[in-house]
């Protein structure tokens, strides 16, 4: 199991990018999910309470992931960790920019 853990928990995102975030609404305080396929996708992310724009606070900003040295739009814990020992590594779960 990546990252030796028990269980894994979907909001994570440690290991490998989380497959569900969530945002709090500033608006209305409503708590919504988003599947990571509606995050990569260019449209808005809605409240599902009161139909604010989420994306701001849910869509992560793009960053060079330290793990396998590429642009990630979807990173993970790995991408700020440090760069392994051996040099960057080849990531299976790597986003590039559309």
């Amino acid at each position: 199991m990546p990252g030796s853990c028990w269980v894994c928990n979907p909001f994570c995102g440690k290991c490998q990018p989380a497959p569900v975030k969530s945002g709090r609404c500033p608006d209305c305080g409503g708590c919504t999910v988003f599947k990571r396929e509606d995050i990569l996708a260019d449209g808005a992310l809605l409240c599902k309470t009161c139909g604010a724009d989420l994306s701001e606070l849910v869509r992560p900003q793009a960053i060079r992931c330290n793990y396998s040295g590429n642009v990630c739009v979807y990173p993970c814990g790995k991408g700020r960790g440090e760069v392994p020992k051996l040099g960057h590594q080849i990531c299976r779960r790597n986003t590039a920019p559309a």
